[in-house]
Parts: C-alpha cells; sequence; structure tokens
C-alpha cells in the first residue's frame, strides 16, 4: 500500500511540477536560476528507497487498479429484469429467447399476475408437500411450478386426452410409478402418491435426455417422441436445438418456455411485488382397517368436508375401499381425535341397509335400484355368490354412495375449455338418473345438463345417453 500511494504522489508532484516549471522557467532572469530550479525538481522526483530495488514486474502485480475503475451498481440500482438474471436458478433460464419473454411478459401483466395468485392459492393444501418431495428427490426446485400449467394445481382435472390430475397423467403412462386405478380409487388424483411418480417419471427423462428442458419436454410429448428427435439432431443437442429445427409437436415446443416464464416469476415471487399465500396443510395418513364415509367423519372431527375431499381425492366415492390398509390424509392437527373416532366401535362411519332377497331379484337387479355396482355388493358382503342369490338371504348395502365431487365443484378442464369425453348409454329397465349418476360416479344435474332433459325427466328403455367418461 505505501508503494502504491508513494507512486501516486510521484504522478502528481510530476504532473504540477511539469505544468509549473514552463512558467517558471520562462520567467527565470538567467541560466543559474534556470539550473537551480531543475537541480530540485530532480532532487523531488527520486523514486524512495524502498521503491530503487522493486523489480518492475512485482511492483505491477502489487498495484490493484480497481479503485480507479467506476463501481458497480447495487442490487437495488439494477433493474427488476436485471435483477432476475443476476438471481440463481437450477434450471437455466432462456434469457431474452423470444416465446420465453413473452409468456413472462404476459405472466407478469394484470391479467396473467391475477392467474398465477388464483393458481398458487389452489395449491395451498399441497405444495409443502410437493417442494418437500422436489428437495428428497433432489430435483430442480422449479419443478414444484410445473403443476401451474399442467393442472392449475387440481387434483381433479382432466384434460380433453384424458390426462388426469395435478400432474396429469395419462393411464398409460402410470405403469411403474406405484399408482393404480380400481372401481374404488383413481391414484392420478392421490396427490401423494402422483407427486412422487412424477418426480420419477422426471428423473427418468433426465437420466437418458441428460439435459432437464429435455426431461420436461418429454414429460409433455412423451420420452419416445424426445428421443426420436434428439436422435435425429445429433449427439449432444439439447432442448433450444429441438426448438430450433421443430423436431417436436408445437405443444411440447411451446411448453417448456411457458414452463420456464412461470417458473423464473414464482422462484422469487417478491422480486415483482407477487405475495403468494402462505404455507398450507400439514397432512397426516392413517392406515384404514374399516370402511370410512367422509362426510360422517368430516361431521364428527369437525373438519371442513371440501378438506377432506382434497386430500383424497383419488376416491370415486365419499367411502374409502372395503379393503383395509387404505391409507386416508387427515389434517395433521386433527390426529388424535381422528383416531379416537376411528377407534369408537360403537359409532360406525359408514351407514348400511340391510336387504332381504326377494323372490326374482338378481344382483344386478339390485345393483341398479340402488345406484351402486355388483362388485360393491359382493365386496361387503364376502362369501355371496353374485351368480346365485336366495330369497330370504340378506344383503348389506352401503347408503349415502355419492360421487366424491358434488354437483357444486365440477371437474376442471386441464389446459383447455374441452368438454370430457363421454360414452353411450342404453337405458334399462329401471333406471333412473340418480341411479345412473352414482354407477358412474357423476351426478344427476350433470347428466340431465349433458344430455338436455331435466331432472325429472322420464327415462325410456333403449333411450340412450352420453355419460361422462371416468378417466
Amino acid at each position: 500500500m505505501r508503494k502504491i500511494k508513494s507512486i501516486g504522489i510521484l504522478c502528481m508532484l510530476y504532473a504540477a511540477l511539469s505544468f509549473a516549471s514552463a512558467k517558471e522557467i520562462e520567467g527565470a532572469n538567467s541560466f543559474q536560476e534556470v539550473d537551480e530550479y531543475i537541480v530540485g525538481v530532480s532532487s523531488i522526483l527520486e523514486p524512495p528507497e524502498e521503491l530503487e530495488s522493486t523489480p518492475i514486474e512485482e511492483t505491477q502485480e502489487s498495484l490493484d487498479f480497481s479503485q480507479f475503475l467506476p463501481e458497480e451498481p447495487s442490487i437495488e440500482e439494477l433493474s427488476i429484469e436485471e435483477r432476475a438474471k443476476s438471481l440463481q436458478y437450477d434450471i437455466p433460464m432462456p434469457w431474452g429467447h423470444e416465446l420465453f419473454e413473452k409468456y413472462r411478459q404476459y405472466y407478469l401483466s394484470n391479467q396473467g399476475r391475477k392467474i398465477l395468485l388464483s393458481t398458487m392459492e389452489k395449491a395451498v393444501p399441497f405444495m409443502d408437500y410437493i417442494q418437500s418431495k422436489v428437495t428428497e428427490y433432489g430435483v430442480p426446485q422449479e419443478l414444484a411450478f410445473l403443476p401451474v400449467i399442467e393442472s392449475s394445481f387440481s387434483p381433479f382435472a382432466v384434460s380433453k386426452s384424458g390426462a388426469t390430475g395435478i400432474w396429469q397423467f395419462m393411464k398409460n403412462s402410470i405403469n411403474g410409478y406405484g399408482l393404480t386405478i380400481t372401481e374404488w380409487v383413481d391414484e392420478r388424483r392421490d396427490f401423494m402418491k402422483s407427486t412422487d411418480a412424477a418426480m420419477k417419471k422426471l428423473m427418468d427423462n433426465y437420466k437418458e435426455l441428460k439435459d432437464w428442458p429435455l426431461a420436461i419436454a418429454a414429460y409433455n410429448a412423451g420420452l419416445g417422441s424426445l428421443r426420436r428427435a434428439v436422435n435425429t439432431a445429433g449427439p449432444g443437442c439439447d432442448f433450444w436445438t429441438i426448438y430450433n429445427k421443430g423436431l417436436v409437436s408445437r405443444q411440447a415446443l411451446d411448453y417448456v418456455p411457458k414452463f420456464l416464464a412461470v417458473a423464473s416469476i414464482l422462484r422469487y415471487p417478491d422480486l415483482y411485488g407477487i405475495e403468494l399465500p402462505s404455507s398450507g396443510i400439514k397432512w397426516e395418513t392413517i392406515s384404514l382397517e374399516q370402511q370410512v364415509d367422509i362426510k360422517l367423519l368430516a361431521t364428527k372431527a369437525e373438519i371442513p368436508l371440501d378438506t377432506l375431499k382434497l386430500g383424497n381425492a383419488e376416491l370415486h366415492y365419499t367411502i374409502t375401499p372395503p379393503e383395509n390398509n387404505h391409507l386416508l390424509k387427515i389434517p395433521a392437527d386433527k390426529s388424535d381425535q381422528v383416531k379416537t373416532i376411528l377407534a369408537d366401535s360403537n359409532a360406525p362411519l359408514v351407514r348400511y341397509e340391510i336387504y332381504k332377497v326377494k323372490q326374482g331379484d338378481t344382483l344386478t337387479a339390485i345393483s341398479k335400484r340402488y345406484g351402486i355396482s355388483i362388485s360393491m355388493i359382493t365386496k361387503v358382503n364376502p362369501g355371496i355368490n353374485p351368480d346365485k342369490i336366495r330369497i330370504g338371504q340378506t344383503l348389506m348395502i352401503p347408503l349415502s354412495i355419492q360421487p366424491l365431487q358434488s354437483s357444486g365443484s365440477s371437474s376442471n378442464i386441464a389446459n383447455s375449455g374441452a368438454n370430457i369425453q363421454t360414452s353411450i348409454h342404453t337405458v334399462q329397465k329401471g333406471d333412473t338418473l340418480y341411479a345412473l349418476a352414482r354407477r358412474y360416479g357423476t351426478t344427476a344435474k350433470d347428466l340431465a345438463n349433458l344430455n338436455g332433459i331435466s331432472l325429472n325427466s322420464i327415462l325410456r328403455i333403449g333411450q340412450r345417453l352420453k355419460i361422462p367418461v371416468r378417466l
């Protein structure tokens, strides 16, 4: 530091004296005065002793020129875009990419902000669990926001192609990921199991494609589609190579920039003045040893029914499967209360009607009468021969079997305004709108609206009705 100060002083003295010398020499009266002046200047300009023996290379290395450079602007002085670019992301953001920037501009508009806030409010019951799994699996933090563009965080979302749940799994894409679909449950709607499945699927995509944007595109378009695109583009290609060459569908090409735009905002919402909802529900799972009607449980445990419906959206009905060990999800702060209720054998949580078989009865006729399936009757009446029931035989018929989704909470159509796919039911003797609604896991009101008839319409044998497909 002393060397630097000395050199600085010398530079300033030299400049000052050089300027003054011309003036003083110009006004000198004799050569002697000039000589005396030059001698004085020479003595001042002699280097300090400590610098005389210092090699020039060493002197240069010891100099810190940063003090002469303009200071970098503080983070507060940077624009929002500049600050965003300076932040850390697990997936590199394609700053300057036209489509990426257009999506960012949209989601930062007033309308886009409202959509993001509305979507993240729906995420409240699930976000803590999803983020914990993102951390557990060691995948990029941005992936926690993938459901924003997949389903708007609705476990009941169904796309026009049949993809279902928060993570939008197709029926043909669940093999190997621990999800099952039965008469009682569709685990694509189970936010816990589907989140685990999504993490595994994304990791599988990344292990093969070695690029997160490619892995995300494969989640949308399928691994086979991206595998073919990579083979066409050549080894070492990344998603943006695929994008520029248009080697996959336009939907998949748009999907990645759209997701990254959303993730770039939601990863640092404070930067944009976006206040996300606070943390949501802490869930606990209880392994059941009996069937439970969640409507009864909600009343007894004083839990909002909608909370139990969201947490257990995999259920087709408000009643749990007859098999033991079904995992019921409840708010953790209600755990002790629920366990006490479940342990009370004097207060069963499913209501049954005892039905005595009459002459001419068949299980088919009985199931239609009560709006439940034959397999549902056989499961709660173990040992029954479905092909041969006896007159006078008693059957337990579960009551209050209703679709989990009430008429007030219709299904969301993920990422489109398309209608849910339908099948055709030909009306048979004894059919009613209410019985058909129970059988197909919908509501009489929705059936009536779908077919343009009133709730009080009398169905004709042979009449063809549109039925929403349970996907």
